[in-house]
């Protein structure tokens, strides 16, 4: 699962895209990301974009996304398509060559997603 933080730029997170490139034949040079909140909506609030590629090989694609305009927390899906074009949003287009990844997207609204706890656990054996 993918925690992100609402109505923020510049965050990245981590996708296992390549495992997908051996179901087409075409190649693609770009992804589309659309996040959509379906938890208790009728229709989702949603964004589409074209993210940075900040990293892309055979073990993980890390990705820099936006959430700027998704304002609720809470259960988002997430759908990733290998496109042809720097610009396309719609899926539909003809620059998208498939699906490569979906799931799920946790939304939060503050930057503390993990705590590190630092309470320390005393050894279990008697001397």
């Amino acid at each position: 699962m993918i925690n992100l933080v609402t109505n923020t730029a510049n965050q990245t997170a981590y996708f296992t895209l390549d495992e997908a490139r051996q179901y087409f034949s075409e190649t693609f040079t770009h992804y589309l990301v659309i996040i959509t909140r379906t938890e208790n909506q009728p229709s989702g609030e949603n964004i589409a974009q074209v993210p940075t590629i900040l990293e892309d090989n055979a073990r993980y694609t890390s990705l820099r996304l936006t959430t700027v305009g998704l304002h609720s927390t809470g259960q988002y899906n997430y759908v990733v398509y290998g496109q042809n074009s720097s610009s396309n949003l719609d899926p539909e287009n003809a620059s998208v060559v498939g699906l490569l990844e979906r799931g799920m997207v946790t939304m939060t609204d503050n930057t503390t997603i993990f705590v590190t706890l630092t309470q320390e656990i005393a050894d279990d054996y008697r001397s």
